[in-house]
């Protein structure tokens, strides 16, 4: 049922859920939300309406993640800073039951089955890279739901990128976190890049009838599977690593990135050459070694041999 409110239509509980169960979210799945509250027009009862009917429609068995990502913000406290990614993931963040893995930057919440599971040991790790809470999202078997949004906010694809172990993925920045016992700590950490060339992946996963989606109020809602996603960052970097950079021509993210994928090629070619240059010159020197020691004989004159031609 739609509310009227004003001019505008206000989107409820009932209808939020009854578009999640039409796309296949259910009872027992882990998932990974990528949401804007706006994206729906009006909530009845706001960000803690959507994320009240994400749990009811996992229910107890089930996982729910989410993005609380910091960075930009200064010193990082794990119990008091806010997620930088929207209201939605913000309203994990505070739930009662919420669990925070401890990364600086890009830290996640979860709450249900395999909560402390996928936040445990986030700050060990790189922000993606094995170990994280999303690569161990991915090897539950998560699913990827966004609401109102695209790949560019599809953050399991930094996982491909570390799978892919891209060269671009060697920048760094200095964080500034707060450790278990309160003092502010200074860490070189490695940076992801940039995600608004993600949506590259979305012509791969329509060739599989990979997504499935409907309309809630206004708000696009889509969901796949998080293998899905990886497996399709994959295919487009196996052709190209620099496949997920974005064209934008202000973003020096990605042209360092463009950069480094290409000194890597160039070295790569290098050495290349330089082993082929060297095998052949070891041949070269056996070859006359052999010779000159009697080793290697050619075609002397009274050996019978006839051209096959």
């Amino acid at each position: 049922m739609l509310y009227v409110v004003g001019d505008n239509l206000m989107v409820t509980g009932a209808q939020i859920e009854a578009g999640l169960r039409k796309i296949g979210l259910g009872r027992g799945d882990v998932v990974v939300v990528h949401a804007s509250l706006s994206s729906f027009g009006r909530v009845k009862g706001g960000a803690q309406t959507v994320v009240g009917v994400l749990l009811e429609v996992i229910g107890a068995e089930g996982t729910l993640i989410v993005p609380t990502f910091t960075y930009g913000l200064g010193v990082f406290d794990p119990g008091a800073s806010p997620s930088v990614v929207g209201a939605i993931s913000e309203a994990v963040r505070t739930h009662p039951n919420a669990l925070r893995s401890l990364h600086p930057t890009h830290s996640v919440a979860a709450v249900g089955e395999l909560a402390d599971v996928i936040t445990d040991g986030h700050e060990k790790t790189h922000a993606f890279a094995r170990g994280s809470a999303l690569f161990k999202a991915l090897q539950a078997r998560a699913k990827i739901l966004q609401l109102g949004v695209t790949h560019t906010s599809n953050s399991i694809i930094h996982v491909a990128e570390e799978i892919a172990g891209l060269p671009y993925l060697d920048r760094s920045g200095l964080v500034r976190f707060k450790n278990p016992q309160g003092k502010v700590v200074e860490k070189w950490l490695r940076r992801p890049g940039c995600s608004q060339g993600f949506d590259v992946i979305e012509e791969i996963l329509d060739s599989q009838d990979a997504i499935r989606e409907t309309m809630i109020g206004e708000c696009r809602a889509r969901l796949m599977s998080a293998r899905s996603v990886v497996d399709a960052a994959l295919e487009a970097l196996k052709f190209d690593p620099q496949a997920l950079l974005c064209e934008r021509p202000d973003c020096e993210v990605c042209a360092q990135a463009r950069a480094m994928v290409e000194a890597t090629e160039a070295e790569k070619l290098d050495k290349e050459i330089i082993d082929l240059a060297e095998e052949e010159e070891r041949m070269r020197r056996i070859i006359e070694n052999r010779l000159s020691g009697g080793e290697v004989k050619f075609f002397d004159a009274g050996d019978e041999y006839t051209s096959p031609n």
